[in-house]
């Protein structure tokens, strides 16, 4: 004969929801699973159906079973009943701060979480092979939590450089590491002792590469004798200070103090406007010269507005560098710092204040910047003899002028911008 159909009562359902709690509490360590789930390491790698339905056993709480308990009818046979833990219903009994976790991971409709009511209503099982399912579960948190402490670990010795991670499949976790160079390195799933020691050799690799690395643009830096030259730095300044619309022209004209639109929007050099004196051709050669030695770059964009494409400087891995490499010994900057220490001296050799007078007809950036070589040419009588000589001498027009004022002494007049101590 068919037994009838009863509802649990209250206490019934209490004491069936504390037995079940008590048994199998090893499985629900909500604390410590609920913080890693956060993670978004966890987010990304528990995605299968089999871990979204061990995540609706986490989300079970004493408050949730008894609601579950209460709204179901048990029926009294030989086999048992099953209570399905439905993922959107669960939503429901949770607390307002899990709301958002359950969204991210589970669906309504998903009946796959269950658990078993013996005949006599006076037990709560887990199935088996849902217990299966919650030791996998458990394996795989306490993986992500491994993880995340390596990733963090990596941060902790690669602030200069960035972090990113990805999945390559269940038990693979790739991080790329990027700086001047960029480092791939595969973390198998394993114990964290040995990933630990997986990544003491990735990180020796690491700074070994990135030493070569430095090396190499020390050595190209080096090899430059733009170093110390003052335009060149100008054009690099304004390189690395702007990310748009800084093109060979652009930067021609902003150097020059020529017209230029949109000269307000822009992060300006320490020397716009100081070599109006210099032609066209020297800039576009220093600029060209630049990007053959890789100070820096130029890359191709396209101007919607009028369907056209530019090509755009923009600063490379050694342009830094070179603002902060000693100037070379033939330089602009290493020139001034000899003008400047002998501009006051008497008796100075005449071989060598030739030599200087040589050097500085080379050098017409600097006069356009600082303006201190007046006082060694105002001091040394044999000096301006030699420019009023090489003057006759000269059939270059751009020559003619540079000679004249140097030798009137007021290169303010005809180079526009403030002397400053570069």
């Amino acid at each position: 004969m068919k037994q009838e159909r009863k509802v649990l009562t209250a206490k019934e359902i209490d004491q069936l929801a504390s037995d079940f709690f008590d048994n199998y509490g090893s499985y629900f360590d909500r604390p410590f699973y609920m913080k890693v789930l956060t993670l978004p390491l966890a987010q990304q790698y528990l995605r299968p159906s089999s871990l979204k339905v061990c995540l609706a056993y986490q989300l079970l709480t004493r408050e949730s079973l008894r609601a579950v308990l209460a709204e179901q009818i048990l029926h009294e046979n030989d086999g048992k009943q099953h209570f399905y833990l439905e993922a959107g219903r669960l939503k429901e009994y949770l607390p307002e701060e899990d709301w958002e976790l359950a969204s991210d991971y589970l669906l309504l409709g998903d009946k796959q979480a269950y658990l078993d009511l013996t005949a006599d209503g006076k037990k709560l099982l887990l199935p088996s092979n849902k217990r299966q399912q919650l030791q996998h579960f458990k394996e795989c948190l306490h993986n992500c939590q491994s993880w995340q402490n390596l990733l963090d670990h990596i941060r902790g010795n690669h602030g200069d450089m960035s972090l990113a991670w990805r999945f390559k499949n269940q038990s693979k976790l790739e991080a790329t590491l990027t700086g001047r160079k960029d480092y791939e390195h595969v973390f198998v799933l394993a114990d964290p002792e040995a990933m630990k020691q997986e990544y003491d050799k990735f990180l020796n690799r690491s700074k070994k590469k990135e030493a070569d690395y430095q090396h190499w643009i020390e050595k190209q830096i080096a090899a430059s004798d733009l170093r110390g030259d003052l335009l060149p730095r100008a054009i690099a300044q304004l390189t690395l200070r702007n990310e748009t619309r800084i093109t060979p022209n652009n930067c021609l004209k902003i150097l020059r103090g020529l017209s230029y639109s949109d000269y307000d929007a822009i992060n300006h050099s320490d020397y716009d406007g100081h070599f109006r004196f210099l032609p066209n051709e020297t800039i576009l050669q220093v600029i060209d010269k630049m990007q053959k030695e890789g100070l820096i770059a130029a890359e191709e964009r396209y101007y919607a507005d009028y369907h056209v494409y530019y090509h755009e400087l923009v600063p490379t891995d050694l342009t830094e560098e070179f603002l902060r490499a000693a100037p070379a010994e033939k330089s602009d900057l290493a020139l001034l710092k000899e003008i400047n220490e002998y501009a006051d001296k008497n008796g100075l050799a005449d071989f060598y204040v030739v030599k200087l007078t040589q050097e500085l007809l080379q050098h017409p950036a600097l006069t356009c910047v600082d303006h201190s070589y007046q006082a060694f040419i105002a001091q040394h009588d044999l000096a301006r003899e030699y420019l009023k000589m090489r003057l006759q001498l000269t059939s270059s027009k751009f020559m003619k002028k540079y000679l004249r004022l140097l030798l009137a002494g007021d290169a303010e007049k005809s180079i526009p911008g403030q002397t400053m101590n570069a």
